[in-house]
């Protein structure tokens, strides 16, 4: 039962991330600023886009991979315990990273690196999790 609501969560969120769009930042009074700002904010609206395209196709994947482990189970795999912790570990670390996402927008740039690589790193722990529940069966 939660192994099936757990795949409805993943394309739920897949879909929303699909349809959303990144933002625009506001302008400021003074001519070379707006100039300036706006280079950087289109520099800082790509990464946020590129991100977010990239966080979706990886997510695009993981789902597949969550709906073979949930195939798996359904034909009569049983999860260990480890398996079991690993799962609920993974699936906290997916409700940050969905939150995130529709942070992504809104990170200035003195925040970015920091948001980018922490973010990049737990999509790559939730990857690994997945990849090793689904190794174990």
């Amino acid at each position: 039962m939660v192994k099936k609501s757990f795949i409805w969560v993943f394309v739920a969120v897949f879909g929303v991330f699909i349809l959303g769009s990144c933002g625009t930042n506001s302008q400021k009074s003074d001519v070379q600023a707006v100039e300036t700002e706006n280079v950087i904010s289109e520099e800082l609206h790509q990464a946020h886009c590129d991100l977010l395209a990239r966080a979706n196709e990886e997510l695009a994947g993981i789902n597949q991979k969550v709906r073979d482990l949930n195939d798996k189970i359904s034909q009569g795999g049983k999860l260990t315990d480890a398996q079991n912790a690993a799962l609920d570990d993974f699936e906290v670390k997916q409700a940050s990273i969905n939150k995130r996402m529709h942070e992504i927008k809104n990170v200035k740039q003195e925040d970015w690196e920091s948001f980018k690589t922490t973010f990049e790193k737990d999509l790559e722990e939730i990857k690994t999790v997945i990849d090793d529940v689904l190794a174990g069966f």
